[in-house]
């Protein structure tokens, strides 16, 4: 749509009134009119040979008004107003207001878009609580509780989910009541530090399902019924006390001065991208001063035409996703990707600054 002004060269000459077709050759200038309604078919080609005695010169016209997106977009019923000028204002012809067929063109001019100068920032909105699952944890084997493991099912099936009535063998049958609450969870990969392979940070655990004691009969044998299902629940998984898998957590813009490495993910493979909710863990915790909420871009140092790995000194950041903690321990954190426009992988960088 023609939306802004459109200037003319100086030297063309223009009637004060009157009426022209667009389907003629250009005429004498007391043919021309001050003002002209868009009609059915109308072009800039048309409008050139018409106004200007050459249709050759609507590219001109197109490439002086910035705002025009297509050279197509002109729509029948808005107006052309063309202006004589003076010695000191150049002739000009621009689109006045007038509603047609649904569309409204406004008068005022509209203001070119501010080029915004500084570092690669995207991910800034901020979202309001909503909720995010991180069906793992990160752990020291030794720092697990184990109630016991899923001795047996009713079903017959060999993947489990929810709905499923289970068989619970407990160290301590007594330990659990009905209506508690138990997690059921399997042992992932072992995690190091992706730079200095050195630093053990102990195992990811993955959360099948979280189960509700539904009884404990008199020869201490538990029967659980499965609720929140995360993934696929088998014989022989881990028993655990319940924790917070669920959680709701506003999203802001990553605030402080701090860096740090993702140090493992939950997806295994490492040139998918990162989908938005997927669980990855950071090398920074409370020891850092995070708490649950706090977040964090994701930032990368690459021209991934040449590498998609390689990070490189000479290439600024770039965000290319963010990611909001729901987990916090003393010195690693658990969080949940809330924006990505670029595979995220093991030995990433998150920063709550870019430069």
């Amino acid at each position: 749509m023609l939306l802004a002004v459109l200037t003319l060269f100086s030297g063309v000459s223009y009637a004060q009134a009157g009426e022209v077709t667009l389907s003629g050759d250009s005429g004498s200038a007391s043919d021309f009119p001050d003002r002209y309604i868009i009609q059915e078919g109308d072009t800039l080609w048309d409008i050139s040979r018409a106004f200007m005695g050459d249709p050759y010169y609507w590219p001109q016209l197109w490439s002086l008004n910035e705002y025009i997106t297509n050279p197509h977009w002109i729509y029948p019923g808005n107006e052309i107003v063309f202006s004589m000028g003076s010695d000191l204002e150049p002739p000009s012809m621009s689109f006045g207001s007038i509603e047609a067929e649904g569309y409204t063109v406004p008068d005022s001019e509209i203001e070119p878009e501010t080029l915004a100068c500084g570092p690669d920032l995207r991910f800034e909105k901020s979202y309001p609580s909503q909720g995010y699952s991180t069906p793992s944890f990160l752990a020291q084997t030794a720092d697990v509780e184990f109630l016991g493991s899923v001795e047996a099912a009713k079903t017959g099936s060999s993947l489990l989910g929810a709905g499923d009535m289970v068989y619970l063998k407990l160290d301590d049958p007594g330990a659990v009541a009905c209506g508690d609450l138990v997690t059921l969870f399997t042992q992932g990969d072992d995690v190091r530090h992706p730079e200095s392979r050195r630093v053990r940070y102990g195992n990811i655990w993955h959360v099948g399902a979280i189960a509700r004691i539904v009884n404990v009969d008199d020869q201490d044998r538990v029967t659980a019924e499965i609720r929140n299902s995360y993934t696929a629940v088998h014989r022989g998984d881990f028993v655990g006390p319940a924790f917070p898998i669920d959680g709701e957590f506003p999203v802001d813009a990553p605030k402080g001065d701090l860096e740090g490495t993702i140090i493992a993910r939950t997806g295994q493979d490492m040139y998918r991208l990162a989908a938005v909710g997927e669980t990855v863990f950071i090398d920074l915790g409370k020891d850092d001063g995070l708490r649950e909420g706090s977040s964090f871009y994701v930032v990368h140092h690459r021209d991934e035409m040449v590498s998609m790995l390689e990070e490189r000194d000479d290439i600024p950041d770039q965000v290319v996703g963010r990611v909001v903690l729901t987990r916090v321990d003393d010195a690693t954190s658990t969080g949940v990707v809330v924006d990505a426009s670029s595979p995220i992988r093991v030995g990433d960088q998150v920063a709550t600054t870019v430069q």
